[in-house]
């Protein structure tokens, strides 16, 4: 598919995948916020996914010539992404930080798509923006912004969302110049995962030692979940429309709010836990629309 040729709808297979990438999504981001050494998991995280990439160009090539500077660009941005990630688990909570980072794409997606790719909006998908905005807004607790760590998470947050949407729509439109969703996802993860690897070993040259130590098999699954999450993505983006991939995908700040509920043990409450919903409601109002226009 040619970059600036949008797509009417999003068809159930492409729905089902992108559904499980947000639940995987939403797993190793609990995996990555409830290990004790950050650095560790991702460091492992990136190892597994640069290596499975590595295997994928292997067997599957490279994919065609002009989606190249699109892998560089998104390497660039996810090597941003993962440093804000990162630090904004250190400070503020997984149903905090999460939905967020990710509830914002769908905004930023969505008005890029437009400009970029000629992706417009319905009504009934402009809605679904605007509900899954209110439902971010409710997630944000304003009268905690005074104090300082949590107003370093919820800032790292914002920029981790504003990576999200750029490298969503690098990726979305680089996928579409690929001949291959698949080849392409091969060499972003193995440049990716190498690339950010490289970076943390640097950091940490001085204990080195650390990075072989316990806990590295659950940075090992959060490479997995991660590679077949995003590889799930932008098959799908190859053949739907950028913002209501985007917004599809944040349905997984329900699956994040019931892990961090249940595996992290951090409180739910009614209010983070009906915010939850109200920005799937949106997501969902997006995709149906999308259906409906096949």
């Amino acid at each position: 598919m040619e970059a600036g040729i949008t797509v009417a709808g999003i068809t159930p297979l492409a729905v089902a995948v992108v559904i499980s990438a947000a639940v995987m999504h939403a797993t190793w981001n609990a995996i990555a916020k409830g290990v004790q050494d950050k650095g560790l998991v991702f460091f492992w995280l990136n190892a597994t996914v640069g290596v499975i990439g590595l295997l994928g160009v292997a067997i599957l090539g490279l994919p065609a010539r002009s989606s190249i500077p699109y892998v560089v660009a998104s390497v660039m941005v996810q090597a941003l992404y993962n440093f804000t990630l990162l630090s904004s688990y250190r400070y503020g909570d997984l149903n905090r930080v999460y939905p967020l980072a990710r509830g914002m794409a769908p905004l930023l997606v969505a008005g890029g798509a437009f400009f970029l790719a000629h992706e417009q909006l319905s009504m009934v998908q402009v809605a679904g923006v605007v509900v899954i905005a209110v439902g971010l807004a409710s997630l944000v607790e304003f009268r905690t912004l005074g104090q300082s760590l949590e107003r370093r998470a919820l800032l790292l947050a914002a920029a981790t969302g504003i990576t999200i949407a750029a490298y969503s729509l690098i990726d979305g439109l680089g996928v579409r110049r690929s001949g291959s969703p698949l080849a392409y996802s091969a060499l972003l993860f193995c440049a990716e995962g190498f690339v950010i690897t490289s970076g943390i070993a640097f950091a940490r040259h001085k204990s080195s030692a650390s990075l072989v130590e316990a806990g590295w098999r659950m940075g090992v699954l959060a490479g997995v979940l991660s590679y077949l999450a995003y590889a799930g993505i932008l098959w799908a983006q190859d053949h739907s429309p950028l913002a209501v991939v985007s917004a599809l995908r944040e349905t997984s700040v329900v699956a994040a709010a019931v892990i961090g509920a249940l595996y992290l043990k951090e409180p739910m409450g009614r209010s983070r836990f009906l915010a939850s919903l109200v920005v799937a409601v949106g997501a969902v109002m997006l995709v149906l629309n999308g259906l409906n226009h096949l």
